[in-house]
C-alpha cells in the first residue's frame, strides 16, 4: 500500500543506535565485528524502509537528523527491551543464559571484574558478558542511556535517577619511576613535589575526582601542579612514568606487582591525608535488572567482603 513503511529489521536499529552513539561508520563498523560498506547498507535500508533521513555527514562526523534523533530515542529502549524480554525468556530454559552488559571504570573493570566474572562464569557458563570500561563519567551517561544495567564505578555523580551503593574501597598513592630519588625520602612536602612533572588523568576520571576532592580539603588544587600531560587510562599512566616523563596519582591495587618488581617507586607526599575512595555499585533508582544481572548483583553482594579485599 502507498505510504506504507516496510518492516524494521532489529540488526539495522542496532546498527542505526551504534553509527549514532559512535558518530562514526567506521568505529561502528569495527564495535560490531562488520564491514563499513555492510553498516551503510543497513543504514540506507532503514532510511528506505521508514522513507525518513535519519543521518547526515559532514565535517563534525556523523550528525542524527531530528528523524534520527526520534528514531534513535525509541530505538534504544526498543532495543533494551528486547534484551530484557531475551533474558526474562532465558530462565526457562536451561537456566540463565543470555547476555550481561556491565560498565565499570578502569580500577574496578580492569582489576576487580576479570576475576569476580571468571567465578561467575563457573556458576552460569552460558552467559555472554560484554563490559564497557570508561571513565566514571562516561560508563554513567551510559547506564542513563540504557547501554548497562549497572556499573562499578569510583566516584558518585549527581543525578535523581542514580544510586550508589558502596562496594569495595580503593587506594590512591603517588607513584615514581624506579629507582626515584624521592623514594628514598620519608614525608617529603607537598610544595616541593608539585614542581615536579606531573601525569594526570583525565576530566571525569574517577581517581581525578578522589584526588582533587583530598587536595580541596587542605586548600590545594591540581591545577597547582606541574601537569605535562594528561593520559586517559591507568596503563597509559603506568607507562608514562616508567619512561621517565613524570609523578602520577594512581589506585595502589594497579601497581602492586610493578612495586614489588621494582618496576614503579612509592612516593611518601605529606601534607595530604590518605586518599581512600569507594568503589561503588551504580544503577538506576527503580529500574527492573535482567534476570541475569540480578543473579550477578546477587552474587557481588553476597561475596563483597572477599572480593573486596583482593
Amino acid at each position: 500500500m502507498e505510504g506504507a513503511h516496510l518492516p524494521i529489521d532489529f540488526r539495522h536499529l542496532e546498527t542505526f543506535c551504534r553509527v549514532a552513539t559512535l558518530k562514526s561508520f567506521s568505529k561502528a563498523a569495527e564495535a560490531l565485528y562488520l564491514t563499513q560498506p555492510t553498516v551503510s547498507g543497513h543504514i540506507l535500508t532503514l532510511e528506505k524502509s521508514l522513507s525518513l533521513r535519519l543521518l547526515d555527514r559532514n565535517r563534525r562526523g556523523v550528525q542524527l537528523t531530528k528523524a534520527g534523533e526520534i528514531l534513535y530515542r525509541f530505538a534504544t529502549k526498543l532495543l533494551t527491551t528486547k534484551k530484557e524480554l531475551l533474558n526474562a525468556l532465558s530462565e526457562f530454559s536451561e537456566g540463565l543464559r543470555g547476555e550481561l552488559n556491565l560498565g565499570a571504570s578502569t580500577i574496578p573493570g580492569e582489576y576487580l571484574l576479570p576475576g569476580i566474572l571468571r567465578e561467575f562464569k563457573e556458576i552460569y557458563p552460558s552467559l555472554t558478558v560484554s563490559v564497557k570500561i570508561a571513565d566514571t563519567r562516561e560508563i554513567v551517561k551510559n547506564l542513563l542511556d540504557g547501554g548497562v544495567e549497572f556499573g562499578l564505578v569510583g566516584a558518585k555523580a549527581k543525578h535523581p535517577s542514580l544510586q550508589f551503593e558502596t562496594f569495595a574501597e580503593d587506594e590512591i598513592i603517588v607513584i615514581g619511576p624506579p629507582h626515584s630519588p624521592w623514594s628514598r625520602q620519608k614525608n617529603i612536602k607537598m610544595d616541593a613535589l608539585m614542581r615536579e612533572p606531573w601525569i594526570l588523568r583525565e576530566e571525569g576520571s574517577g581517581t581525578r575526582m578522589a584526588v582533587e576532592s583530598a587536595l580541596k580539603r587542605k586548600g590545594r588544587s591540581l591545577k597547582q601542579f606541574h601537569e605535562v600531560m594528561q593520559m586517559g587510562s591507568t596503563s597509559a599512566i603506568k607507562e608514562g612514568v616508567k619512561a621517565g616523563l613524570g609523578l602520577a596519582f594512581i589506585s595502589k591495587r594497579a601497581v602492586e606487582e610493578e612495586l614489588a618488581r621494582g618496576n614503579l617507586s612509592k612516593i611518601d607526599m605529606d601534607g595530604i591525608d590518605p586518599v581512600l575512595r569507594p568503589i561503588y555499585i551504580v544503577s538506576i533508582r527503580g529500574r527492573t535488572l535482567s534476570p541475569l544481572a540480578t543473579a550477578f548483583l546477587r552474587f557481588l553482594k553476597k561475596n563483597r567482603k572477599d572480593f573486596a579485599s583482593k
